[in-house]
């Protein structure tokens, strides 16, 4: 029998232990067709301009997916390896060569890629059309995408995945050829040793994150490029976890074992030192288990954010359905008239006051308001906008944006969309008074209309904008609101007619939204799709550490039952030991994916303290049931009647 027909028998021999790996690629290669067909989808670019965020998205999406899906084969590679040791050793002492051996794991490796590949390509073709259609909703499209496949994002896959399977068929084929009969026999048997002490490492780790963490949540009060910022974040925060379990988790556990009220307790000895034992071997799976919950939480919170943020950026740039500039309370009155003699019905009107004043930083170099020109308003007017559109969340904002006497709120402008300015703190002179910035937010005011849609907001205390608008020309912007308003154009040009300068002084509902907008709704979509991937590569890697390690710990729980523990007392252990090796990634994830939501919170100058609630409630809730899942297939294999 050749090499080929025995790596097919292994293979299909082996398909139970394979089945979640596969699924895992199966989802990936799929996920990553519809990535790659965006970019090569010339109907779906030609539909408009604004589609370029959603090619820059899933291309951005697209490396992500690879760079998580390259390290998790890599991981259950190595464990399929281990897994395999005694058998290597049995092909070894029936006079098969390692060369031979090797080849036969090599090819079965690149069979299991070849047969995903297909199963993964099929399923994403199959699903495509399903996958534009939601991207198109997504990107509020009208136009239908036929179904069409992408040859060269077939090509790009067959290259990208072929070049990981050959090497990692390589790596297999090198790695079985070195190995030794002994070695193989004995495998089963190996203890592992202690790991090392390092307590310079174990601080340093500890002192990566924090500093990662420092420059998440100052980037922009100190005025760093965010590229740069977000690089560096990555860097420390991931570089802060992998010495984190390598060298600081070592510390905290020896300590841990060394206490006598602590580890003897219970089954507490048992479980406390078989992690702190593997701790050498499995710490690497551990940073990345807390990587990819990270990377998990964030996606998926994020998504939801986008979609909040979308939301709430519509009502920014068009909080009304009209809008009319004058303070004349009859010419006020004859537009009401219009609106009840139309087949519209009126269902509000929010008069507000500003003036238009000059603005200058005293120590700021930032260009910060076009011309040095801003509106300014007072907090009542402010607080009458929000309670006027029933704003989310306008309770906390308005506590937040309340400037006390001789200080300033700034709104950022609705033309604007994540904003790189921070003027927190900043002094300014506007209109000859001199004034402090104590908050910076975004919310909805006059909207993107032409004359004040690019002006940013200054809101002051009450006593203060009396004070200063007696030197300026107060405007009464009044906002409406009606019935049917995308049928309102031929309302909009009656109240041109009457209004003083209606062509200047009349704006209709705006629709046509800065092109940023539409940049969210392909980062939703794909935002959702990462997070699933992410969690399966999480699930994945998890799976196959504790596995593992249910493998080796077969012979000490035997050893265990026959000096009398019982099955509750091993599943006590057991739950104890997956939980610790769940929980402490898990919550250093998610404690980096909170971070990063804070850093989120800076560049678009909105709090998502909701969406990130509900990415870690989600996640927590899945984590629970697949961690008793696990723990449960855990004790069957160490504790076998």
């Amino acid at each position: 029998m050749n090499s080929f027909k025995i790596a097919f028998k292994l293979l299909k021999n082996n398909m139970k232990i394979y089945g979640l790996y596969f699924l895992v690629l199966v989802v990936t290669v799929a996920t990553y067709y519809n990535f790659t067909a965006i970019q090569y989808n010339e109907i779906f670019v030609q539909l408009s301009e604004r589609l370029q965020s959603a090619v820059v998205a899933s291309a951005a999406s697209g490396f992500v997916l690879i760079c998580t899906v390259v390290f998790f084969m890599w991981h259950a590679n190595g464990f399929f390896l281990k897994q395999r040791q005694k058998e290597t050793g049995l092909y070894m002492l029936m006079g098969i060569s390692t060369s031979k051996i090797g080849k036969v794991f090599a090819i079965e490796n690149i069979l299991i890629g070849g047969l995903s590949l297909l199963a993964g390509l099929f399923t994403g073709i199959l699903f495509s059309k399903f996958f534009f259609m939601l991207l198109s909703e997504a990107m509020l499209l009208e136009n239908e995408i036929p179904f069409s496949f992408s040859v060269e994002a077939i090509i790009q896959i067959i290259i990208v995945f072929g070049i990981i399977f050959v090497v990692l068929g390589i790596k297999n084929y090198r790695v079985v050829k070195k190995m030794q009969l002994i070695h193989m026999l004995n495998a089963a048997k190996g203890k592992p040793s202690p790991p090392n002490f390092s307590y310079k490492k174990g601080i340093l780790g500890i002192l990566l994150i924090a500093a990662g963490y420092v420059v998440a949540l100052n980037f922009k009060p100190w005025g760093l490029d965010l590229l740069l910022s977000t690089m560096a974040i990555l860097i420390l925060v991931s570089l802060g976890t992998y010495l984190f379990f390598g060298s600081s988790m070592t510390i905290i556990l020896g300590k841990l074992s060394k206490s006598k009220k602590i580890i003897y307790k219970g089954v507490r000895l048992v479980s406390i030192s078989n992690i702190f034992f593997r701790l050498k071997s499995n710490y690497r799976s551990l940073a990345m288990t807390a990587i990819l919950t990270a990377a998990t939480v964030t996606a998926f919170s994020v998504s939801l954010s986008f979609k909040q943020f979308e939301k709430n950026h519509e009502i920014t740039e068009s909080p009304y359905s009209l809008s009319f500039e004058t303070s004349s309370p009859e010419t006020k009155d004859n537009v009401i008239e219009a609106i009840q003699n139309s087949n519209h019905k009126l269902k509000g009107i929010n008069s507000i006051q500003f003036f238009v004043g000059q603005v200058d930083y005293v120590s700021s170099k930032q260009d910060v308001d076009l011309n040095n020109e801003a509106i300014v308003t007072s907090y009542s007017q402010m607080e009458k906008t929000l309670e006027f559109l029933d704003y989310g969340n306008k309770k906390t904002i308005l506590n937040d944006i309340k400037p006390k006497r001789n200080e300033a709120a700034f709104i950022l402008n609705a033309n604007s969309m994540a904003s790189p300015i921070y003027v927190v703190g900043e002094d300014i002179n506007l209109a000859g008074k001199k004034l402090t910035i104590s908050e910076y937010t975004q919310v909805p005011f006059t909207g993107n209309v032409e004359e004040y849609g690019k002006k940013n907001v200054y809101v002051l205390n009450g006593s203060d904008y009396e004070a200063l608008k007696g030197n300026s020309s107060e405007i009464t912007l009044n906002g409406v609101n009606i019935t049917n308003e995308e049928g309102s154009k031929e309302l909009v040009n009656k109240i041109r007619d009457i209004v003083p300068g209606g062509a200047e002084k009349v704006n209709g509902l705006h629709q046509d939204f800065i092109w940023e907008y539409y940049a969210l709704g392909p980062f939703f979509f794909l935002g959702l799709i990462m997070s699933i991937v992410f969690m399966l590569a999480t699930f994945s890697t998890i799976y196959f550490k504790i596995l593992s390690d249910a493998f080796s710990d077969k012979d000490q729980y035997s050893i265990l039952k026959k000096v009398g523990m019982s099955k509750k007392e091993v599943q006590k252990s057991v739950y104890l030991q997956v939980g610790i090796a769940f929980l402490l990634p898990v919550i250093l994830g998610i404690l980096h994916s909170v971070v990063a939501m804070k850093m989120l919170e800076q560049i678009m100058n909105v709090k998502f303290t909701l969406p990130i609630l509900s990415g870690i409630g989600l996640f927590i809730i899945v984590m629970i049931v697949f961690y008793t899942s696990i723990s449960k297939s855990y004790t069957k294999t160490v504790y076998e009647e």
